[in-house]
């Protein structure tokens, strides 16, 4: 269970189905609500891939109150966007104010792709609070491992996409620390203040130096685990289970239900 707002990308152990499916369907499940929600293009479509969404939610329902809180700032950011968006598109004008002039066209498109946008945040979201990053390396590892024929980086990729998982989380964390620490010590770090070099300087330079210093000892981890070495293994067998069958059920028949009422359907 979860007693606090989680950390972004940050995995949070549990005994959810979410939890119990296995890694490779979570992900493949990922990229087909992704599908879905660009293949949505009209409204109907749009609530067909948001109710797979929020079916998708119940399968972990103790985390998405805090899950709307750690996501409730980016809608700032969406709408942000989305004003930008109804300014630049032209098109029929819905009202002016100076300069500015608002179009119907694109306060649509800013509708549209505010809810793409959220509900690709929202889902991806779940599936890293929900999987171990080695799984989800994992899982890359069996969905990607075709590409090793046409000598494509696979394991490197991988790598680099777990090292991200794991340590994203614990940059943003080490950057509220220094930031509680500096403000203890008097440095004024609000948002004007960002802009002063000294400022920027009192929160950068700790930053890096605990990156490096963490960087290094990775490296000299990984090379005492002979990385690169060799073929890789897993500690765990990954088995498919009766579950994991009913998760793609479920996909495929909201995946169908948008693909025809989005191409079928539209006007």
């Amino acid at each position: 269970m979860l007693g606090s707002t989680p950390r972004f990308l940050s995995y949070q152990a549990g005994e959810s189905i979410l939890h119990r499916l296995d890694a490779r369907t979570k992900l493949l499940g990922t990229a087909v609500v992704v599908a879905d929600a660009l293949i949505a293009s009209i409204p109907a479509g749009m609530a067909v891939a948001y109710a797979l969404g929020l079916l998708i939610g119940l399968g972990a329902i103790h985390l998405l109150p805090a899950l709307w809180r750690t996501l409730r700032p980016l809608l700032v950011l969406i709408a942000l966007f989305g004003v930008l968006i109804v300014i630049i598109t032209p098109g029929h004008a819905l009202f002016r104010v100076g300069f500015i002039v608002a179009s119907r066209p694109g306060l649509d498109l800013a509708i549209q792709l505010g809810l793409q946008s959220f509900l690709i945040i929202y889902t991806s979201s779940l599936l890293t609070l929900t999987t171990p990053p080695l799984a989800i390396a994992g899982a890359l590892d069996w969905t990607l491992g075709f590409l090793r024929h046409l000598r494509f980086p696979v394991q490197d990729v991988i790598a680099m996409v777990a090292i991200g998982l794991t340590f994203v989380p614990l940059l943003i964390e080490e950057t509220r620390k220094v930031i509680v620490a500096q403000r203890a010590r008097g440095a004024d770090l609000g948002m004007n203040a960002m802009l002063d070099e000294n400022a920027m300087a009192a929160l950068l330079i700790p930053l890096l130096l605990a990156n490096l210093r963490r960087g290094e000892e990775l490296a000299e981890s990984m090379d005492a685990r002979l990385y690169g070495v060799g073929e890789r293994t897993s500690l765990h067998e990954r088995h498919f289970r009766r579950d994991d069958l009913l998760a793609a059920t479920v996909l495929a028949v909201f995946t169908a239900a948008d693909v025809a009422i989005s191409f079928w359907l539209h006007p």
